[in-house]
């Protein structure tokens, strides 16, 4: 086997295994396998495309030392596809929530979280637990400064405009909304992640504050894996600070100002 043909298996294999990750993704994007498959793949492909690219950048010094122009672009190119896997979450994901706990149910309220109810149903086997994990959870997320700010949000609606306002922002947001009970305060919806669709669920819940207003209190739980790298925290956020919006508006209209 010739040098440059050598050279030439590095890209070719390489091509391989981004395209096995990308059927893979896939395949979890459409609910064709379970996240437990997929992260196995994810784990052998992904290392073996940056274990390639380490031996490609050997040859590409060899390559370059001998002259061997073609031996050098087929090592180089070899060498940036099998970076992409790893790039990828770094990009979409951002560098940062890498070193957020590892925990997977984030909520407002961490000495009594909402609970969910309707969404049990819709769990397959292997899932995340839909029980909250208790104190020790609950620290992890009281002593990230990443979750310093998420706390209930408090309104001048009552407890049945409030949770008709939280079911308008989670419409808005993509949400599927599963359970809507105005009267009780209680809300549950699923989200999608975006780029690979993994099913994560909402539960948000609404008391009545005295002089007639109410408390928003939030939970956001990943149905797979140990950390969810920020997601349920940003999801809390974005939801709020919608919410926020909505009844600001709501409140306006109903003393008269616009």
């Amino acid at each position: 086997m010739s040098e440059s043909h050598g050279s030439q298996w590095l890209l070719r294999v390489q091509w391989v295994l981004l395209a096995l990750l990308a059927l893979a993704a896939a395949a979890l994007r459409f609910g064709l396998l379970h996240f437990s498959v997929v992260f196995k793949v994810f784990v052998f492909a992904g290392g073996a495309a940056l274990a390639l690219a380490l031996l490609s950048l050997l040859v590409f010094v060899w390559g370059a030392s001998k002259r061997k122009p073609l031996v050098r672009s087929n090592a180089l190119w070899a060498a940036l596809l099998g970076l992409i896997p790893l790039a990828i979450p770094l990009v979409t994901v951002g560098k940062g929530n890498f070193a957020v706990p590892k925990i997977h149910d984030i909520t407002t309220d961490t000495r009594n979280p909402p609970q969910y109810q309707a969404v049990l149903a819709l769990r397959q086997k292997g899932d995340n637990s839909a029980e909250y994990g208790g104190e020790r959870v609950a620290r992890l997320q009281r002593e990230a400064d990443v979750y310093a700010d998420i706390t209930p949000l408090y309104l001048h609606l009552s407890v049945p405009r409030a949770t008709e306002a939280a079911a308008e922002v989670a419409k808005d947001l993509d949400w599927q909304v599963v359970a809507y009970k105005p009267g009780q305060g209680h809300l549950e919806a699923v989200a999608k992640t975006p780029l690979l669709g993994f099913s994560d669920d909402i539960v948000v819940r609404v008391s009545a504050e005295r002089g007639g207003g109410s408390r928003v209190d939030v939970r956001s739980s990943s149905r797979v894996g140990v950390s969810d790298l920020g997601a349920n925290g940003k999801r809390i956020r974005r939801f709020l600070e919608a919410l926020h919006r909505e009844a600001r508006g709501l409140e306006e209209i109903g003393t008269g100002r616009h």
